[in-house]
């Protein structure tokens, strides 16, 4: 084989070789358009029809979120160990709940929690609006009643003494002492640790919201249809409606003893 024809068979070998060891080429896109300044010039016409929809819809909206639902006599914020914010919400629906409940044995819920983060703003002096109560309560929290056993109870309580927030309740007395139980109080009677016990809360905190795992192994769990805030709304109403003014008080439902 002559020099040259050698040289010729080794480039291509090397070609060959060269492209079984390059990959598929990847495919290469090129994208076009036009740009288009959106100003008062270019952009679209507005579509006055929709457009009168969708005024009468946002003046409904702000109306209903400027109606005053009720006067309050004094701020309330909320607090720790309790708040007037607290006591004023968990006593709320509480009561509306006690309502509302239709239990196929029988009996009630024994007492209410609530959580501190979901109050969102202190409630003024003065009008309360419907805009207001959806700023306390953005979330669409619905009311359930949640039955434990009495340890997952007793679980509950160690995680209020522990907290370092006011969480709202109703319907208990806790004294906390070395941020362990001292003294439970239900319905005025002393916690039972062999019973079971009916707890109303939102579903938030039943799905184990704020780390209450204690809500994750219920006995029963059972829906009222009825939003936390729906229940402030309709509490404000009543409470207006017979000329009144809404307010609360520290009870000491929740002190530390040294």
């Amino acid at each position: 084989m002559s020099k040259n024809r050698f040289t010729l068979v080794l480039s291509m070998l090397c070609f060959f070789v060269f492209l079984a060891c390059k990959g598929p080429e990847q495919q290469k896109f090129t994208l076009e358009g036009t740009l288009v300044l959106v100003d008062s010039i270019n952009a679209p016409e507005t579509d006055k029809e929709i457009e009168k929809i969708i005024m009468e819809y946002r003046e409904s909206l702000e109306a209903d979120m400027s109606r005053v639902l009720v006067y309050s006599e004094h701020v309330m914020e909320r607090g720790s160990p309790e708040g007037k914010l607290n006591n004023f919400v968990a006593d709320l629906v509480f009561d509306i709940g006690r309502e509302i409940y239709q239990p196929d044995d029988g009996k009630s819920f024994d007492f209410c929690l609530l959580n501190y983060g979901g109050l969102r703003v202190p409630l003024p002096m003065g009008e309360i609006t419907n805009e207001r109560v959806f700023e306390l309560l953005p979330f669409e929290n619905e009311m359930v009643v949640i039955t434990l056993t009495g340890e997952k109870t007793g679980e509950l309580f160690q995680y209020l003494a522990a907290s370092e927030r006011g969480m709202p309740v109703s319907g208990i007395k806790l004294t906390i002492k070395d941020k362990q139980p001292h003294e439970v109080l239900i319905d005025g009677e002393g916690f039972d640790i062999n019973r079971s016990y009916k707890v109303l809360t939102s579903d938030y905190l039943a799905d184990g919201g704020d780390n209450m795992d204690f809500f994750l192994q219920p006995v029963n769990y059972e829906l009222l249809g009825k939003r936390v805030r729906d229940a402030i709304i309709l509490h404000m109403e009543r409470v207006n409606a017979e000329g009144k003014k809404i307010h609360s008080e520290l009870d000491g439902r929740i002190s530390i003893v040294e």
